[in-house]
């Protein structure tokens, strides 16, 4: 699917921290506590400076590992599960009052350091526009100068800023942009827009305008993220070039018979065509199921490698096939950079545990391979590939994320018994929250939060991968089929995805009964047509609506436009995790669901392969090593010990 939003993982690795750790100021959270302890803050605040090592899943001992800093504890801290520290009824408020509690400290620590001495001054210049703006907040049809809440951008600007507000430039608002976090980003966008409304009204409020920073603000572009390259912006000439390669990678078997069939006919020996067909064969085992999908990995890894080469779009006219592109040094360039991405960044992968230069590897030695059959550039990706095999990891030694999320639930048994339950309790949320609104805001936030209870309602029966589960399709549409059937209105209802839109080309069916089908009626038939009505949706035939159009199309199916986009995706999902605390992402619940499924029934690994569609092969290999085993087993031991009757709700589920 995070580069929409991520959702924060609670492994922080010990790696990470160092790199952290050695391009920070010497202040720790080791520091930082004792100068809690003497200094008398107060209980509830030392409380949660020592609960922040196991929202990060690490020892007391391992808080000097994380750097005291406000960056690092906005980034990485304010957003971690915070399940694992606390079983409140809300646990979101919990979470927004426990950070706050850490934050406030952190400026005291750092002013005790010597750091933010003018924090005081700086916040007064935010107070005083906040305050004008608050007091004139409300109808604009009836008198008032700025709408209801026109000042909720500048309150984290006002948090963050080390500079006053009559001097916040774009060299700040970068700092503080490369700083946030997915929300605070959006918020930030939010005050850019708000500042540039408020600067060209100034002859309305004259009392304001001399408070304002004296210039708009552009957004940047986030630097944990590759510059983005669309493949309509290359050469006509090499697109169409480049293309033609990727055909020939994709020959199918159908293909290279009516090839051959026309050279007989051309008079070409037989001996000859079988030999080419050996060579255009290669060592491909099986052609691509799904030829969109290989189609966009070809023309990403292109970009990929060509983005370091040329600086910017301007450059591109000089492309002119694609073979001119497979030089050692552009290899080189491409791996050093997504490396030195990888290492500057605390919220991407480590780059010696992602798996993203073996997709670009294995993309790259395809198309030479396949497409443009030469051996001298065939060597190259070699040998490159074998320069930086420490970091050219395959997906199918990836188990770390699943190991971490059984470690997790073996160490808080509370947290499985919360995911078992999930929907029941986010349903019960979402109810109260439909049922207190007095705002259109309070209005879509229950009906996002039942939206949440229904695509868990969907998981703990049988945990999908995200692309099925957001493209899920209620209603037919022209060449596309429906996904969801309801068997038994309110109580049984069957979602089918056939194997052209399963990843590795099962059929799956998922079956949700009980109290799960009832909350997936409800978000479908009462829920769902509201919230499309607030937001002006007119139609969408997919179970979650909105406005965007599939990223990846199916080659098999004419996929409609009316689908969620990734980013709405993963605050949807966010939203609901924010209630439950588990740190998940909808695809960890794949990991979850087997782990559980693994305590209920230990050994059955072919029974999580067919609840997860996927083989007993890959099932053994992610949840059959001694530490995803033996986790379940010890799962099973402490949830029996705190939550009896939760085997018999998974039994079933499963």
């Amino acid at each position: 699917m995070k580069a929409a939003r991520r959702v924060p993982n609670l492994e922080i690795e010990d790696m990470k921290h160092e790199r952290t750790l050695t391009n920070t100021a010497s202040a720790t959270f080791t520091d930082f506590l004792e100068w809690s302890k003497e200094t008398g803050q107060g209980r509830d605040t030392i409380y949660e400076i020592e609960k922040v090592a196991a929202r990060l899943d690490m020892t007391d001992e391992e808080l000097e590992l994380i750097p005291a800093e406000l960056s690092y504890f906005e980034k990485v801290i304010a957003t971690s599960p915070y399940g694992a520290v606390s079983r409140s009824k809300n646990l979101e408020t919990a979470r927004n009052r426990g950070n706050s509690r850490v934050r406030n400290a952190l400026k005291r620590f750092l002013a005790a350091r010597g750091q933010q001495t003018q924090d005081a001054i700086i916040r007064a210049s935010y107070d005083r526009a906040i305050g004008f703006i608050v007091d004139n907040e409300g109808f604009v049809d009836r008198g008032a100068l700025f709408t209801t809440n026109t000042h909720r951008p500048f309150l984290l600007v006002r948090a963050r800023a080390q500079v006053g507000l009559s001097d916040f430039d774009q060299t700040e608002f970068s700092r503080l942009w490369h700083d946030a976090t997915p929300d605070g980003r959006k918020s930030l966008r939010n005050f850019a827009q708000r500042v540039g409304e408020l600067r060209r009204g100034h002859n309305r409020w004259p009392g304001l305008a001399d408070q304002l920073p004296c210039q708009d603000f552009v957004v940047p572009v986030t630097s944990d993220r590759a510059r983005r390259i669309l493949w309509k912006s290359l050469p006509v000439s090499f697109r169409a070039d480049a293309e033609e390669v990727f055909r020939q990678t994709l020959r199918q078997p159908a293909d290279l018979k009516t090839w051959a069939r026309e050279q007989l006919r051309l008079g070409r020996p037989a001996v000859e065509i079988d030999k080419e067909i050996a060579e255009r064969a290669g060592k491909k085992k099986r052609s691509p199921q799904n030829i969109d999908s290989a189609l966009n990995g070809y023309r990403q890894a292109t970009t990929w490698l060509l983005r370091e080469s040329y600086a910017s779009e301007a450059g591109f006219a000089g492309l002119t096939t694609l073979r001119d592109l497979f030089t050692v040094d552009a290899l080189e360039a491409a791996c050093d950079a997504q490396i030195a991405r990888s290492s500057a960044s605390v919220t991407l992968k480590d780059s010696a545990e992602s798996s993203t230069l073996w997709s670009r590897f294995t993309n790259l030695t395809t198309i030479a391979r396949h497409g443009l059959r030469d051996p001298e550039v065939l060597s190259r990706i070699g040998l490159v590939r074998m320069f930086y095999s420490d970091y050219v990891l395959s997906p199918t030694e990836m188990t770390a994320d699943a190991e971490a999320i059984c470690d997790r639930l073996r160490k808080s048994p509370h947290l499985a018994a919360a995911f078992v339950n999930a929907p029941a309790r986010l349903d019960a949320i979402a109810t109260e929250t439909l049922n207190t609104a007095t705002t259109g805001f309070a209005m879509e936030r229950g009906l996002r939060l039942s939206a949440c209870a229904a695509s868990y309602a969907v998981q703990v029966s049988r945990a999908l991968r995200p692309a099925n589960l957001f493209m899920t399709r209620r209603k037919a549409t022209p060449g596309c089929p429906r996904n969801l059937t309801w068997i038994v209105d309110r109580e049984h209802a069957e979602i089918r995805f056939s194997g052209g839109e399963v990843k590795n080309g099962q059929t799956v069916i998922v079956n949700v009964h009980g109290e799960d089908a009832r909350i997936l009626w409800d978000w479908d038939r009462v829920h769902r047509p509201a919230l499309m009505k607030m937001r002006g949706i007119e139609s969408s035939p997919y179970l979650f609506p909105g406005t965007a159009s599939p990223r990846l199309r199916k080659s098999a199916l004419n996929l409609p436009s009316g689908c969620m986009s990734v980013a709405s995706i993963m605050e949807l999902w966010d939203l609901g995790d924010r209630q439950l605390g588990l740190g998940l992402t909808p695809h960890q619940c794949r990991h979850a669901l087997a782990t559980l499924m693994l305590a209920v029934r230990p050994g059955d690994f072919a029974g999580v392969a067919s609840v997860l569609a996927n083989t007993e092969q890959v099932a053994r290999r992610h949840y059959g090593k001694d530490s995803g085993e033996a986790a379940a087993v010890a799962v099973r031991e402490s949830l029996l010990a705190q939550h009896p009757d939760i085997f018999a709700r998974m039994q079933r589920r499963t």
